[in-house]
């Protein structure tokens, strides 16, 4: 609208007929690139969100497997711990066991030399038993002839008293 009537007066009619249309295409055409961009922007925010949280969950991902590998290291100098204690102790069984094994040759070794200075002993004492037997007898036999002598001198003093 011309306020100052500095210029020619505005024909309603030409413009209703001719310019508005233009200006309705103009505008519709506007407005369907105007949809395009923003559909584009909206796209490239839905694009920058769907980095964002793929970046959120990447570090999510990424705290949860350091956390598993800190389990896992944890898991694993457990059972480190857990195979040294067990080496130790095998070791250590080894060494009992083999302490044993010579203290049990040891003893076997000894009761081997002691049963064959029992057998000494007895082969000796069964000897000793013998020959006692056999001087018993030989004191038997002159304790009988000494009585026979003893008798005799006795009989030969009373046949010499009476």
């Amino acid at each position: 609208m011309n306020v100052s009537q500095d210029s020619a007066p505005m024909d309603y009619m030409d413009y209703f007929l001719n310019q508005l249309p233009r200006n309705l295409a103009t505008m519709a055409a506007l407005r369907d690139e105007l949809a395009v961009r923003q559909g584009a922007l909206s796209a490239a925010q839905d694009a920058v969100a769907d980095r964002a949280k793929a970046a959120e969950e990447l570090a999510a991902a990424r705290a949860t497997a350091a956390e598993m590998v800190a389990g896992a290291k944890d898991a694993r100098a457990a059972l480190k711990v857990d195979q040294d204690k067990l080496k130790a102790d095998r070791a250590a069984f080894d060494a009992a066991k083999a302490e044993s094994d010579a203290a049990l040759v040891a003893r076997q070794d000894l009761l081997t030399r002691q049963e064959a200075s029992c057998n000494a002993t007895e082969s000796r004492q069964a000897a000793v038993a013998a020959s006692l037997d056999a001087r018993a007898a030989d004191l038997a036999t002159a304790t009988q002839a000494l009585e026979a002598r003893v008798k005799a001198f006795q009989e030969k003093v009373a046949g010499l008293s009476a």
